[in-house]
């Protein structure tokens, strides 16, 4: 009779553990992509403010390698280590990621826009702004702008550093 108790204890427990595991989960985010889906221009609704929204990151030398650092370490799995979009993870997932290495890829983007789309995230890739600081996403779309082909300025020397332009904004 114990054993009874006990199993039936058991599978409340873990319907119990279930429920509050999906209670944990955002309703509003979509599900998956689904196998074969193209996230090469997926749709957002991007306010014109965001739109103009400026880089406080001048464009130099030293940010980009920031940047790509960045996202050796944060994006590579997916977007590849060049920003081709040919990662493990993408392959993996069977999805065709945006080429950032082609200039056409980023040319109608602002860099508020890409801000605001990489801090959004999508059905195949999580939000980034909260797993990344404003200043290393600032970083990484620096990057993305060199591994497109745009040339960075030289260092000045002036470059502030991470805790500068937290202390700063």
């Amino acid at each position: 009779m114990r054993a009874i108790y006990s199993v039936g204890a058991l599978i409340l427990a873990a319907a119990a553990f279930g429920l509050a595991q999906q209670a944990q989960k955002p309703v509003e985010n979509p599900p998956p992509a689904a196998a074969g889906t193209v996230m090469s221009n997926p749709h957002y609704e991007i306010s014109e403010e965001d739109k103009a929204r400026k880089n406080p990151l001048p464009f130099t030398d030293v940010s980009v390698e920031r940047g790509r650092k960045l996202f050796a370490s944060q994006c590579a799995m997916c977007h590849g280590a060049t920003g081709d979009g040919k990662g493990e993870l993408a392959k993996d997932m069977n999805v065709t990621l945006p080429d950032f290495t082609k200039p056409a890829t980023l040319q109608k983007r602002t860099d508020g826009e890409l801000f605001k789309i990489l801090s959004l995230g999508n059905e195949a890739m999580p939000p980034q702004d909260k797993r990344m600081s404003e200043i290393h996403r600032w970083q990484i779309i620096n990057f993305l702008r060199a591994a497109g082909g745009a040339v960075p300025k030289k260092s000045t020397g002036q470059e502030v550093t991470d805790e500068q332009y937290v202390e700063a904004h």
